[in-house]
């Protein structure tokens, strides 16, 4: 029986080398065209692999492809998926095809769904409502609006929907044009469709504010504005702290007036944290949970030593211990 003995302990052998195997993340972007997209990415990557785990990275900027990315996580036999922006029902499917095997499904700021064990975000709707706010307020109620958003992202639809929500106690603002923007090649499509905008409302006070749902909107919105020689006769508001709103509401010229700003570091080292919480088979107070935002407004700007460039968050997250910081997040 000498064979038995030599099996079982081969078996016991293989079974303590997977029980020492690191987990494997599987993390999909939905593009990387702006800071709150490269910062992400990059956190959660020093932050799975400080926690000794192995980051499988894709980027993808389509729903048939972010579908096929994760069919492949899942052939892949990862432990868990993160899911960054975008709306994550609309890989539902996939995703829950992925929990029926058993792994774990995370959201930084993709929107929830009944097969999601971890959100981690900003309130969105807070913040379309704070950026909403300081549009009518700064106009006296008499707003004359352009909205820039995409209904692709769930948390676009939700700033975009609180705008509309806030306007139902302001009867003389409105908004008068909308357009939908590309991505992740936003920046010309924005600036042409505003362009067009702007050539169909000649009149001085026809048009007079820009919603952008996400900065890079506003920035390439005050682009067209500025090269029209309108500045002055709107104001832009935008959602992210994304360092080119900055940028551009530091020129006097400036239209771009105010932005809600998140902190896309702390969304990523929070997800991941969680993440592997659960997999450690351990208890979370709460599995939705809203990271702080900020209303930043032009008169006010940060230093430029505090603009949240990507580069500054290369090594963010290398050095981290397994706690959740549970006392910097929201509710």
């Amino acid at each position: 029986m000498r064979w038995m003995a030599v099996f079982v302990a081969a078996v016991a052998l293989a079974a303590g080398a997977l029980a020492d195997e690191p987990f494997k993340i599987g993390i999909n972007n939905f593009g990387q065209a702006n800071f709150f997209a490269r910062i992400g990415r990059q956190v959660m990557i020093n932050v799975v692999e400080a926690l000794g785990g192995v980051p499988v990275s894709t980027v993808t900027a389509n729903v048939p492809d972010r579908i096929a990315a994760i069919e492949s996580f899942i052939s892949m036999g990862v432990d868990a998926i993160i899911i960054q922006e975008g709306d994550i029902k609309m890989a539902a499917p996939a995703l829950e095809e992925a929990k029926r095997r058993g792994i774990i499904i995370a959201s930084m700021d993709a929107g929830t769904a009944p097969f999601v064990d971890v959100v981690v975000e900003s309130n969105n709707w807070v913040m379309g409502a704070m950026a909403a706010c300081e549009l009518v307020n700064r106009l006296q109620g008499k707003a004359k609006i352009v909205l820039i958003w995409n209904p692709l992202g769930q948390m676009i639809r939700m700033r975009a929907g609180e705008l509309k929500l806030v306007l139902t106690e302001y009867p003389d603002s409105e908004v008068v044009a909308e357009f939908v923007y590309a991505w992740p090649d936003f920046f010309p499509d924005i600036k042409a469709k505003m362009e067009s905008v702007l050539t169909a409302h000649p009149e001085p006070g026809s048009i007079n504010a820009v919603f952008a749902t996400f900065d890079g909107a506003g920035v390439a919105a005050a682009a067209a504005i500025r090269e029209a020689g309108r500045q002055n006769e709107f104001i832009i508001v935008g959602i992210d702290g994304d360092p080119m709103a900055y940028e551009e509401m530091a020129k006097p010229d400036s239209p771009f007036v105010a932005t809600v700003a998140q902190q896309p570091w702390l969304m990523a080292e929070t997800v991941v944290k969680m993440v592997f919480a659960l997999l450690r088979g351990e208890e979370l107070p709460r599995r939705h949970v809203y990271i702080p935002a900020k209303l930043v407004i032009k008169e006010a700007l940060p230093p430029e030593s505090e603009w949240p460039y990507p580069e500054r968050y290369a090594d963010y997250g290398t050095d981290t211990g397994p706690e959740i910081p549970w006392d910097k997040l929201g509710g």
